[in-house]
């Protein structure tokens, strides 16, 4: 009878100190962004950063593959805008290339998507969120500051794009609508209707406050509570079970849709308890909550040639100063957090 072999202690996991694991890592890969959504950044937009300050393509695998070494499993590009970053293909082949391969996933305005679907396709990208706020060519102009004869035009490239998506039977396709009181709140319908006859998911997304660039205005807010008694007048709403991988989004449907709804309550109904992600900035820090003032700076131990064994640590870290909750609400919400366009939603 043999002796067993060498005890091998378990890869540590991605346990914050309430015991949440962590196993979504959300890549912003660029900081650069061919919109100025009214939420997101003021209308002249902000100092790119410098070059060399943004994580190079192979430092951003790198991070991905410790990562998975840690337990994660799902990875979504985000920016700024990701579908800008030049390499992109490369980017995504790497990724594609960990073991085992994570989940892949990508959050876009949707402008170049039609362009860049092949690249996605071939990496297995399994779902393209595409942010959209409105379906009216005159609102969606001026929510992304393109104004209206120009958002006319690329609303109509969305839509190429997002059609491009669904025919290609090998991507699930998300609506992320961010409501905005007074702005997109008379097209709630509008978007539900999209499920009776498309196989999309549409998410409505309770307005909050994203970073520094721009004041929260309060009475742009809209409750998802409230997104969620407009839906029920369109028939009745079946609940949908929460899925593994699954986001924070309430997941529902009209009866006999192809499609689903969502509601996800930023700020009206905190989701924290069941928080799961980390995030990194396209500058390389490390951001354990959307809202925390707290990061670990991974750039200057990838740029100094850290060992992996350092940037696991480093990971831990981050896990270590998750907060329990952010401290927003609708009453009380105020500006937080990394810039957006450099850290993603």
């Amino acid at each position: 009878m043999s002796s067993p072999g060498p005890h091998i202690p378990a890869a540590p996991q991605l346990v914050d100190p309430y015991g949440r694991r962590l196993h979504y890592l959300r890549l912003s890969i660029t900081d650069l962004c061919n919109l100025r959504c009214a939420y997101c950044m003021p209308p002249q937009g902000i100092a790119k950063l410098p070059h060399d300050q943004v994580l190079s393509l192979e430092e951003m695998a790198r991070v991905a593959r410790v990562a998975v070494g840690l337990g994660v499993d799902k990875i979504r590009l985000t920016g700024g805008e990701p579908l800008l970053r030049r390499g992109l293909g490369r980017l995504l082949s790497d990724l594609a290339a960990i073991e085992p391969k994570p989940d892949l996933r990508l959050t876009t305005n949707g402008l170049l998507l039609q362009d860049r679907l092949p690249q996605l396709l071939e990496a297995g990208v399994s779902t393209v969120n595409v942010s959209l706020d409105s379906l009216k060519a005159e609102v969606y102009g001026r929510v992304t500051g393109l104004g209206a004869e120009a958002g006319d035009a690329s609303l109509a490239k969305v839509w190429r794009g997002i059609g491009a998506a669904l025919a290609s039977g090998r991507m699930a396709v998300k609506l992320n609508v961010v409501l905005l009181g007074g702005v997109n709140e008379q097209e709630i319908e509008d978007f539900a209707e999209l499920t009776r006859r498309m196989p999309l998911a549409v998410r409505f997304i309770e307005y909050m406050p994203v970073g520094r660039n721009t004041p929260f205005q309060p009475d742009r807010f809209l409750s998802a509570e409230e997104v969620v008694r407009r839906l029920g007048r369109l028939g009745e709403l079946e609940m949908l079970p929460a899925r593994p991988g699954d986001g924070p989004a309430q997941r529902m449907r009209l009866a006999d849709t192809p499609g689903e709804l969502g509601v996800i309550t930023a700020l009206s109904s905190h989701f924290c308890a069941t928080c799961n992600r980390l995030r990194l900035s396209a500058e390389g820090k490390l951001v354990p909550c959307l809202f925390s003032e707290a990061s670990v700076d991974l750039r200057p131990l990838l740029r100094r040639g850290a060992d992996d064994a350092e940037l696991a640590a480093a990971l831990l870290e981050a896990a270590r100063i998750k907060p329990r909750e952010h401290d927003q609400a609708p009453v009380s919400a105020h500006a937080a957090g990394c810039a957006m366009s450099r850290l993603g939603g």
